[in-house]
């Protein structure tokens, strides 16, 4: 299957829609992480937290992947959930060389409260579009990260 040319897509109109993503992913980031000043939390912590809970026998190279941060990035996330009592790192059940992260019950309290100002955030969504359209929008751009992850794949492969 060949790629598309160039020549279809005007520079004016990638300029418009790279903004309208930077846009949307600076302004998502910035006012989560405004929510969950209260916590001394991030966007970043938050997205770890959940996916712990949901997924405690992720490697931390698995877990920043999922995150989308760097793995040094979500070591320094880790040790921060560690020493506020939030997470803990026992044996994995099926290696003795691998960590299995689990949220302490004072983390999930703490993630039950910050769900409430991250949703926020879901309404804010819901104001700018109706169900239809935010369905669409998802499948969209779930469909063009995809591509753009494969097109990289290629290129670092």
């Amino acid at each position: 299957m060949s790629k598309p040319s160039i020549d279809h897509v005007r520079p004016d109109e990638l300029t418009l829609l790279l903004d309208g993503v930077f846009r949307v992913e600076r302004a998502v980031m910035r006012i989560g992480n405004q929510r969950l000043m209260p916590w001394r939390m991030t966007l970043s912590t938050y997205a770890a937290m959940r996916i712990i809970e949901t997924q405690p026998s992720l490697s931390l190279t698995q877990l920043s992947r999922r995150a989308y941060v760097r793995p040094q990035t979500m070591t320094r996330i880790v040790s921060n959930l560690q020493q506020r009592g939030f997470v803990e790192r026992t044996t994995h059940p099926d290696s003795d060389r691998t960590m299995a992260l689990t949220l302490t019950d004072d983390g999930v309290a703490a993630l039950r409260e910050m769900d409430a100002e991250v949703l926020k955030i879901d309404d804010t969504f819901d104001r700018a579009l109706n169900g239809d359209e935010r369905a669409e929008l998802t499948r969209m751009l779930r469909a063009a990260a995809a591509m753009i992850e494969s097109d990289l794949r290629e290129f670092e492969g």
